[in-house]
């Protein structure tokens, strides 16, 4: 009796040991979870705004491909200077602000519809509730250089709201900027609405990809992306069988140090991947 009253206990510690293992282990991956939302999806959209300037040196085509360039767009006020892509797919916005498919191309008649980050993946339009009234939207293309005059305050609409980057007057050339509100949170959207300044002439409007069969109205919001389940599972896998595949090793003998080394050579890359494919199923935060 004395034996089994001993081991109960001893059971209980190794759970409670387990357990709180389990729960460092946890909280340690949230917080490497935000720093790579913070930090690393900057890095990711600063490499891919540098291949951006060396292809914006080249000639580019009539029409841009999705996830292609489009030009660039600068914002003086809040200290904004980004190359933008086609395309508003994930993929697309974390190389930096996208254009809408159906958008015109800039300094054309319609309405030139642009999303981009708040907080992450450079967060392009973090300060664009700062914007205001007459303050200029300079955006720079194959086709020339526009620029567009911001017609009244920040407005804040619905998640829902994808009206506003429709084109409404197609003999007005104008741009509208979207993004989350508030900062951090997906309930909202903040736009920013200019016009092409007077002295300038708009150019006929060739749409983008506005026939593409790929791109879907969204029904409950922007921009998340539930296909990605498989690749988190496929990460989150292959992390517990690189855990262990080093704790087998180690146990034979092995020297720790040396399997670690190895081990986290593979697991760093592998929890990027895993981050990465995570972050499309979160709620929409731009």
């Amino acid at each position: 009796m004395a034996k089994d009253t001993n081991a109960s206990p001893g059971r209980i510690s190794r759970l409670l040991d387990v357990l709180g293992r389990t729960m460092i282990v946890a909280g340690l991956l949230m917080l490497s979870f935000v720093a790579y939302q913070l930090w690393g999806t900057g890095i990711a959209e600063g490499r891919a705004q540098n291949a951006m300037e060396t292809q914006y040196a080249k000639p580019q085509p009539i029409q841009p491909q999705f996830g292609g360039l489009v030009g660039r767009i600068t914002i003086p006020s809040i200290g904004v200077s980004k190359y933008v892509v086609a395309g508003v797919r994930l993929k697309d916005l974390e190389r930096g602000p996208g254009l809408f498919p159906g958008s015109p191309l800039p300094g054309q008649k319609g309405n030139v519809a642009i999303a981009g980050h708040r907080t992450t993946f450079g967060a392009p339009f973090s300060r664009i509730d700062e914007i205001h009234d007459k303050e200029k939207i300079i955006i720079e293309s194959k086709d020339g250089t526009f620029t567009y005059i911001v017609d009244g305050e920040p407005k804040i609409i619905s998640a829902t709201d994808t009206a506003v980057t429709k084109t409404t007057d197609p003999d007005i050339a104008t741009v509208t900027l979207v993004s989350c509100y508030p900062k951090w949170t997906s309930t909202q959207r903040i736009i920013v609405v200019a016009i092409l300044d007077s002295t300038e002439s708009p150019l006929p409007p060739t749409p983008f990809a506005i026939n593409e069969p790929t791109v879907q109205e969204p029904k409950d919001g922007w921009f998340h992306d539930p296909t990605a389940w498989p690749t988190v599972l496929f990460f989150g896998c292959a992390l517990i069988a690189i855990r262990i595949i080093a704790g087998i090793v180690t146990r034979r003998g092995r020297r720790k140090l040396f399997v670690y080394l190895i081990a986290g050579g593979i697991f760093i890359p592998t929890l990027y991947g895993f981050f990465g494919a995570l972050a499309r199923l979160l709620p929409a935060n731009l």
